[in-house]
């Protein structure tokens, strides 16, 4: 019963370990007034200054239309070319690619701005990501390990 009740702890333990990463998680907040002006800071609200912001056009989605810094609040702005219509890509990433958000941004075919349809895509944050994948597995592996120990000393023949 103790070697459950330690690895319980244990488990309990490694539950606080997402809080860890996801405290440089990226946030991003945007405003569309005459152009999309986005902010992004860490979960702890630290700018994410500095920034290397590339927006890619629906025509060319592998070429940056435009290259953008981050200024030293997290803060920059654009305004698509309404002339180019459909799913404008927004990646907003430090020098390492560690951390980072991505929007889209559509454009009818009428040139506007459709505010309702710009959408946060999922984080590729890999901090984030690595507390999302390894928390769960080390916390199945300590339980079965656990489980294991205490079936073992349950069918203990000094016992």
């Amino acid at each position: 019963m103790k070697s459950l009740l330690v690895m319980l702890a244990i488990c309990l333990t490694l539950v606080g370990f997402p809080a860890q990463a996801w405290a440089h998680q990226v946030e991003t907040n945007y405003t569309l007034a005459n152009q999309l002006e986005f902010q992004s800071t860490f979960s702890t609200g630290e700018p994410f200054a500095g920034a290397t912001v590339r927006i890619y056009a629906p025509n060319h989605p592998d070429q940056p239309w435009k290259t953008l810094t981050t200024d030293s609040q997290g803060r920059f702005a654009f305004l698509p070319d309404v002339s180019i219509p459909g799913n404008w890509q927004v990646k907003i990433e430090d020098a390492a690619k560690s951390h980072g958000d991505y929007w889209t941004v559509p454009v009818d075919s009428r040139g506007t701005i459709v505010e309702k349809g710009i959408v946060f895509a999922p984080s590729r944050d890999r901090p984030y990501l690595a507390a999302t994948l390894v928390s769960p597995t080390t916390m199945a592996l300590a339980v079965g390990l656990g489980w294991v120990l205490y079936r073992r000393g349950r069918h203990h023949p000094s016992r």
